[in-house]
């Protein structure tokens, strides 16, 4: 169970944050900005996430989380700004000084639970992701390396690969399968699954990752193309879906009955394919596509929109939305749509969560290559 750390001068709000979220996390409320400051110097154990106004009298919001950012024991802890501010550059500012999601007041206990839900799901990624490479760098000797787990391995080559001929792609991956994983989610809560198995829940996301794997095969020139494509062009790049498939299909025999491969299959092949049966490779229509191919349109579609391109400019969330509302029945399954709809704004703070991270981890790239280029 995570710990929060609530942190409001308001009474009332800071009742209802701890109302919202005490059944599912430890709480720990304090009414002042100053207290708080002095219990986490004094405290061993950090909180894994602060709750904190922006609004409070001495030490504001913004105060406290320059304070937290100096600081070696606190830096790294998540912090979601709660503020009744309706101007845009107060909320502009929170993630520029380093929050992970701004919170409006009045405070909606349904809402905070939902985005304190995706803020745990992250840190559980990032924990299973540190643990990943924890077990990587302790890898001493080709014995251990082969006893990885095989489909972290086929996705970090194949991942690799990918990114290598078009970061783009690689970079499309990883945001999809987020948004799929929001997705997936929502409708095996709600119950409107079509079978999906609960318990493979990771293993889809896993595959999820390789669904654009058999660009692989398409050529630089045209994958890499930022013009509209030839007819002959769009016809090398359909082509990734039933390249992907032929591939797995040419070796699955080595590796019968694995869920891994059954799942990388539908979505690889299927994920271009509409409900009404326009879609590629094989026209399939309405419930005759793999449901998991079906959801994964959905969050393939998105990402194709809200991402900026060298050729295109990004759409904002709210285009996205309406475009995919708009495709209900005609290119996206309506049900997997209307489970967008319930966390799309989910889906969005995930994306700009994303955005962040990679904007952060270019800065640092850049930095080091500047160290290693004015060594001292």
């Amino acid at each position: 169970m995570y710990t929060v750390m609530i942190i409001d001068d308001n009474e009332t709000e800071l009742l209802v944050a701890k109302k919202a979220l005490e059944r599912q996390y430890r709480i720990i409320d304090i009414s002042s900005p100053k207290a708080a400051l002095q219990r986490l110097a004094k405290s061993t154990i950090m909180p894994d996430f602060i709750l904190l106004d922006i609004a409070m009298p001495g030490v504001n919001g913004f105060d406290f989380i320059m304070r937290l950012k100096t600081n070696e024991k606190t830096k790294n802890i998540p912090v979601l700004f709660l503020s009744g501010d309706k101007e845009n550059t107060t909320e502009m500012e929170a993630y520029r000084l380093g929050g992970v999601d701004f919170i409006r007041k009045p405070i909606i206990p349904d809402l905070l639970r939902k985005r304190m839900e995706l803020q745990s799901n992250i840190l559980d990624y990032k924990s299973q992701m540190d643990s990943y490479n924890s077990q990587l760098q302790q890898t001493a000797n080709f014995q251990a390396r082969n006893a990885m787990n095989l489909e972290y391995f086929i996705i970090g080559i194949i991942t690799d690969l990918i990114s290598q001929k078009d970061p783009y792609t690689g970079m499309h991956s990883i945001c999809v399968s987020k948004y799929m994983e929001i997705l997936l989610k929502e409708m095996l809560l709600s119950g409107i699954n079509y079978g999906i198995d609960p318990n493979d829940f990771e293993l889809i996301l896993l595959s999820s990752r390789l669904h654009d794997m058999g660009k692989i095969g398409v050529p630089d020139a045209v994958l890499t193309k930022t013009g509209k494509y030839t007819d002959e062009e769009f016809a090398l790049m359909k082509a990734h879906t039933t390249m992907a498939a032929n591939a797995i299909q040419k070796y699955a025999y080595l590796l019968p009955n694995n869920k891994f491969l059954y799942y990388t299959f539908q979505m690889a092949k299927y994920h271009h394919e509409r409900v009404d049966g326009n879609g590629y490779p094989d026209r399939l229509a309405g419930a005759n596509i793999p449901i998991l191919a079906r959801i994964l349109a959905v969050a393939d579609v998105y990402d194709g929109l809200v991402a900026e391109r060298s050729y295109k400019k990004a759409k904002t969330h709210e285009e996205a939305y309406n475009i995919i509302t708009q495709g209900a029945g005609v290119q996206f399954d309506p049900q997997v749509v209307a489970a967008f709809q319930r966390v799309h704004m989910d889906i969005r703070d995930a994306a700009i969560l994303i955005e962040k991270q990679m904007q952060q981890n270019i800065a640092m790239s850049q930095q080091v290559m500047n160290q290693q280029g004015n060594p001292k």
